[in-house]
């Protein structure tokens, strides 16, 4: 290799350590930016760590409150997955409704069904009785995310998505 390099003119050699930096260059600039993604990562992880030890931490108080909350809740007002359906069907009676797939996720004491209902071409009063509706249920169903837009084609009309849950007591307290 020194021999090769030493039989070239003074200029190819200063081509070939140019070239030779720049990829030096780039190479360690790539090196940098993954050494920077890396360093975030693990103060991300470190973070989530701690907020975790955090919540593990106040474990006895969290399951106090919970168990607190299950006593206050009248069971007979909870709602399984086919109510909860029934009765945002009921709510938004006369408006144009679509309903998305139902996700239920359980816990040893409560069942969370959440169901995505999106309206289109509505008025806004409509979608403000329906929002009246639903959270006079509370806290036996909810929404737990909105999103409105404006119908271009339509002035005056919007499109609404509503993820809406609801809450079902599983296990009685104390059993």
């Amino acid at each position: 290799m020194k021999n090769f390099y030493n039989t070239k003119l003074l200029r190819e050699r200063v081509l070939m350590l140019v070239f030779l930096g720049i990829g030096v260059l780039w190479w360690g600039t790539a090196l940098a930016g993954r050494i920077r993604q890396n360093v975030q990562a693990w103060g991300l992880a470190s973070q989530d760590g701690k907020i975790q030890r955090e919540w593990l931490a106040r474990g006895t108080s969290v399951g106090e409150r919970t168990a607190q909350v299950v006593r206050q809740l009248d069971s007979a007002r909870t709602m399984n997955a086919a109510q909860a359906y029934g009765e945002v069907s009921r709510l938004a009676a006369g408006l144009p409704l679509e309903m998305g797939a139902q996700r239920t996720d359980r816990t040893d004491n409560f069942a969370l069904h959440s169901l995505q209902v999106t309206f289109r071409r509505t008025d806004m009063g409509s979608l403000l009785r329906f929002y009246e509706g639903i959270t006079s249920r509370a806290p036996y169903l909810g929404i737990d995310q909105c999103t409105i837009s404006i119908e271009r084609a339509t002035p005056g009309q919007l499109n609404a998505v509503f993820r809406i849950y609801s809450v079902e007591v599983v296990a009685a307290p104390g059993k």
